[in-house]
């Protein structure tokens, strides 16, 4: 067994807290800023120019379990291969794995929208939730908060570790709760959901069958997320052989939404928002609710599975 040696400035991660943001932190903690802790703390000098809360790297794991008071288990749950086994069940994919948004690494820089916050929690402590990074997440059941996905001013992603980029010969700790391009303050536009709403029973629903690994359709919760994703990604097809999923959501709920037909891969966190929950309602009771909506609409097993995903009995068996 390694002997520890802790590092002086150590802080333990917050509850729920991603990897990038501990580091973050513990790099602030030893007023360094994070890319210089990266390299001479930590000796992986190109740590921030991957994903690493998505693509696994066992040495930095190492380094932290050897720098920390913490298991190498403890270290290992703030990163989202956390979430194998529970969302998704293929091996994580630096490039694209279902229910993991991709915040499109390029350099230092983030291209996608594909870190959310939750403006109250920023409120309460400054970190980032590992919660935070998936496709399933729209709303903050704490704060009974809608997440945001960028700036309100200026619609630039979520990039916290860009706070701390300037002049290298000035140390600067910004509040992470600022926006890395404008400075606007990302606390102060929210819009708190009643906790009555589709949408926050969604989450509910959501973050319990996260938590229990099962639900009622399964008792395997990666299952019931290939379900709702391939339901997601296919009702927006633009295929012009699957399309009944489409316009059923259209004819059904009215959707007039410009993203519902703009045929980008990655969904906005918007039609998500409308989506998500009523694909939740559909599947919340199969026989009355999703059986009748894919008879009115003639919707066949094939349109709602995605290429290379397969789905469940309890949802195949229902289209028998």
């Amino acid at each position: 067994m390694k002997k520890k040696y802790v590092i002086p400035g150590y802080i333990p991660p917050e509850e729920d807290e991603i990897l990038s943001s501990w580091i973050f932190r513990l790099a602030r903690s030893h007023k360094m800023k994070p890319f210089t802790f990266a390299k001479y703390g930590l000796e992986v000098p190109d740590l921030w120019n991957r994903d690493f809360d998505k693509f696994y790297n066992q040495k930095l794991i190492d380094v932290l379990t050897t720098l920390t008071p913490l298991s190498h288990c403890k270290i290992t749950s703030l990163h989202l291969i956390s979430y194998q086994d529970i969302i998704f069940n293929s091996k994580i994919n630096s490039a694209f794995t279902e229910g993991i948004l991709n915040v499109g690494v390029e350099h230092r820089m983030r291209n996608n929208k594909g870190l959310l916050a939750c403006p109250l929690c920023l409120s309460k402590k400054q970190y980032y939730k590992k919660s935070w990074r998936l496709l399933s997440s729209i709303v903050c059941t704490d704060c009974r908060c809608n997440l945001i996905d960028e700036c309100p001013d200026c619609k630039m992603p979520i990039v916290f570790q860009r706070l701390d980029i300037g002049k290298k010969d000035l140390y600067l700790e910004k509040p992470m709760y600022l926006c890395w391009n404008c400075n606007n303050d990302l606390r102060k536009d929210y819009t708190v959901i009643d906790k009555n709403s589709n949408s926050f029973k969604y989450q509910k629903y959501i973050n319990n069958t996260i938590q229990d690994g099962f639900n009622k359709h399964t008792q395997y919760s990666f299952e019931y997320f290939n379900v709702l994703f391939s339901i997601l990604r296919k009702s927006r097809s633009g295929s012009t052989k699957f399309f009944r999923l489409r316009e059923a959501f259209s004819k059904e709920f009215g959707i007039k939404s410009e993203m519902f037909t703009a045929h980008k891969f990655e969904l906005s966190l918007n039609l998500r928002r409308e989506l998500l929950p009523l694909i939740y309602e559909l599947l919340l009771d199969l026989n009355n609710n999703f059986v009748p909506f894919c008879k009115n609409h003639f919707i066949r097993f094939s349109d709602i599975r995605s290429d290379g995903v397969n789905l469940p009995f309890w949802i195949y068996d229902k289209f028998r």
